[in-house]
């Protein structure tokens, strides 16, 4: 019999499973595909690993890897980790970086508990963070987080490739484009995130994958966990798909959220309370993906970001809003080997207006080859469609509740004490010896693995 039994063998799984066997727990992780690793195989961004999660499972150092290149339709590129000429950048990098240290700090500690009874303490201690940087630095602050990161980005810099390439990937998970309101706050966070050495996902979760193996931990693959079990409103362990049932006493929850509470739990011990928090999580997905081999492509670089300006993401997210095709070229990531690009497309809403035919995933890869095609010279001969994952397919296939890779949207109200709720974001839950433990649950983000950190010491320290 386990102590603790992880349900989801994902990046924040694969940490928990690590941090809790370190203290001498006995561990049995559970992966409903046959392999772990989870959304590492979907993001392409490693530099959001948390420092504190390198240290503690004993990661070793990060292999360097290419920096990203912007590239527009009009042929003209940029390398974001190169020297940038836009005469606004080094002041705004500055200040960015300035102000890094007091943001991260709410990253790497439990959310505060904003409760009526909660102690005052942690509160105080997060707003003298931010008081620290000195007035002007903190009125910057709380100035610039709740506006428009095209009107934030723009009061610093010139170059409107250089803008659209910065604010892309922030703008990865929410429900958001350049124009809305808030939306340099997610800026602000994935700079926040982004404190150590990029690191390649797919060599991350093999890396998180050895240390789990090296700390002990008894991995299943293939084991798809169809309840949690629970007797007396107290956690008696999980029973997989195929009837076998795994006792223990505690089960920490590494997929999201929404799946935890209302599918794999009996509704009948469920508080509504707690039934309605998560029936109200935003996980409205937008990505898609695919491979494609590009024979006579001249690519620029091995990681690319395709767009043009602001208004390029503003028109990607407007065919968001209303459910549809792209009617613009679509903004891409574009990670290359050889000849496969590998596409990751961030404006394929899930809930597409007529579902997602065979001529809706026609139409799709056609758009994303033409976008390519406008950027990278030759990206069009001899294309041959290796995989094509509608937000759809990657729902079904990483038990992604409406295909959302981070189990949640990150936007002010579904972060910090509120992620994904005031009740939950805290690791715990109503019933005894279950918590949680997934992107969805406090800092959220991409590949970090702090949720999956925090969730253990809660359970290490309860």
């Amino acid at each position: 019999m386990a102590d603790i039994i992880i349900v989801g063998g994902g990046h924040n799984g694969l940490v928990a499973a690590a941090t809790l066997a370190k203290a001498g727990r006995r561990v049995t992780l559970l992966e409903r595909r046959e392999n772990v690793g989870g959304v590492c195989e979907l993001l392409m961004d490693g530099s959001t690993l948390s420092p504190e999660v390198v240290k503690a499972l004993g990661l070793g150092a990060a292999e360097a890897v290419p920096s990203v290149v912007a590239a527009d339709s009009e042929g003209r590129t940029l390398d974001l980790g190169g020297a940038i000429d836009d005469p606004g950048y080094a002041g705004w990098r500055r200040w960015v970086d300035q102000v890094r240290p007091a943001l991260a700090a709410q990253l790497d500690g439990p959310a505060p508990d904003i409760g009526s009874t909660a102690p005052l303490m942690p509160l105080a201690k997060a707003g003298l963070a931010v008081r620290k940087l000195g007035k002007k630095d903190m009125m910057e602050l709380l100035r610039s987080a709740p506006s428009c990161v095209n009107d934030w980005l723009s009061e610093h810099l010139e170059d409107e490739l250089l803008k659209a390439a910065l604010m892309a990937p922030a703008l990865h998970g929410t429900w958001m484009g350049p124009r809305s309101p808030t939306s340099a706050a997610s800026l602000l966070l994935l700079e926040a995130c982004r404190r150590g050495v990029g690191r390649a996902p797919a060599a991350l979760a093999t890396q998180l994958a050895e240390a789990v193996r090296g700390a002990g931990v008894e991995i299943e693959t293939g084991a798809d966990v169809a309840r949690i079990r629970v007797e007396g409103g107290t956690v008696a362990g999980v029973e997989l798909a195929d009837g076998t049932p795994i006792d223990a006493p505690i089960v920490l929850s590494a997929v999201g959220p929404k799946t935890t509470l209302l599918n794999l739990l009996d509704p009948r011990v469920v508080p509504g309370k707690t039934a309605h928090q998560a029936e109200v999580i935003r996980v409205r997905g937008t990505l898609a993906r695919l491979k494609l081999e590009c024979d006579g492509a001249q690519w620029p670089g091995t990681r690319l970001r395709i767009v043009d300006d602001p208004l390029h993401l503003e028109r990607a997210f407007d065919d968001v809003k209303h459910r549809r095709l792209p009617t613009v070229p679509p903004p891409l990531e574009v990670l290359v080997d050889g000849n496969i690009a590998t596409v990751n497309v961030w404006n394929a809403p899930f809930e597409l207006d007529g579902g997602w035919t065979g001529d809706a995933r026609t139409a799709l890869t056609d758009a994303v080859v033409g976008s390519l095609a406008r950027a990278v010279p030759g990206a069009t001969d001899a294309v041959r469609v290796v995989e094509v994952m509608t937000p759809a397919d990657l729902a079904q296939e990483y038990g992604l509740w409406g295909g959302h890779p981070m189990h949640g949207e990150l936007a002010l109200d579904q972060l910090g004490p509120m992620r994904p709720s005031m009740q939950l974001s805290r690791y715990t839950t109503p019933i005894k010896g279950l918590f949680l433990g997934s992107s969805g649950i406090h800092p959220g983000g991409g590949i970090s693995g702090r949720p999956g950190l925090l969730a253990a010491k809660a359970i290490l320290g309860r």
